[in-house]
């Protein structure tokens, strides 16, 4: 008899404090979080095509298949494949900036829609077994207060119908990836990880769920430790792949 009061509550609070667009703050018309220009923005960066070993954007008529692409590492990743809404550009980094250090959960849920998306489109979701976050280590989580990687991971898992699991952890709290050259990044999170239960995750296809991948060495030691610990195989899937605005701007521009 009371559902209705939860609609009551959501309408109170929009009135209140109105929804903004997640890539711009602007406070024209929102729909899924964004307004119509990110939206439109947002839909022809996701539609570039890119590598699924490394995530990098490919041109029209370069090869990019399981194998690789030109751009990939001479050491492959651990991990098999890489899924990715859109490169690291406007409108998603901001989204993604104020998820991570403003605490905004309720972006999470929009953005973890278009990640689900993704991975639906590019995966056979039957066949992934788990889904973990990439973790941060305790004292920084104490002092961010969340970990935006857990709520997309809660997004994508709900949307898919999938479990999440805990096993992964951080053992270490080294410092942040993005204060570190790329040649550095590597060893900065090597060991940095460990599994509390190998035992559940024995033959796993696991869901590795993170918001940007810039060289790839958090995601390819996660990957490790959960290959270590008798998964069977790991698909990383991200919001967002950092690299050179000239990898993608002429193609985007070419589709407006």
């Amino acid at each position: 008899m009371l559902s209705f009061v939860p609609d009551v509550f959501r309408c109170v609070f929009h009135l209140l404090w109105p929804e903004v667009c997640a890539g711009c703050g602007c406070g024209d018309e929102v729909r899924e979080g964004f307004c119509a220009n990110c939206s439109r923005d947002l839909l022809s960066l996701a539609a570039l095509s890119y590598c699924p070993r490394c995530g990098a954007t490919v041109g029209l008529g370069i090869r990019a298949d399981e194998d690789g692409c030109y751009a990939c590492p001479s050491t492959m990743p651990r991990f098999a494949h890489l899924v990715r809404v859109s490169p690291y550009a406007a409108p998603l980094r901001q989204t993604i900036i104020w998820m991570k250090y403003r605490r905004r959960s309720h972006v999470a849920g929009h953005v973890g829609k278009l990640l689900a998306g993704a991975v639906s489109a590019r995966c056979d979701v039957a066949s992934i077994d788990l889904v973990l976050a990439v973790p941060m280590h305790w004292l920084r989580r104490l002092g961010r207060g969340w970990n935006q990687s857990d709520a997309l991971a809660d997004s994508v898992a709900g949307r898919l119908g999938l479990p999440v699991g805990d096993e992964l952890i951080r053992t270490r709290n080294t410092p942040p990836q993005v204060r570190l050259p790329a040649s550095s990044r590597a060893a900065n999170v090597r060991g940095a990880f460990a599994v509390t239960r190998p035992g559940s995750l024995r033959g796993a296809h696991v869901l590795l769920i993170d918001d940007v991948l810039t060289t790839g060495a958090t995601a390819n030691e996660a990957s490790r430790t959960l290959l270590a610990a008798g998964a069977k195989k790991v698909t990383v899937a991200v919001l967002a792949k950092a690299e050179p605005p000239t990898a993608y701007e002429q193609q985007v521009a070419g589709s407006r």
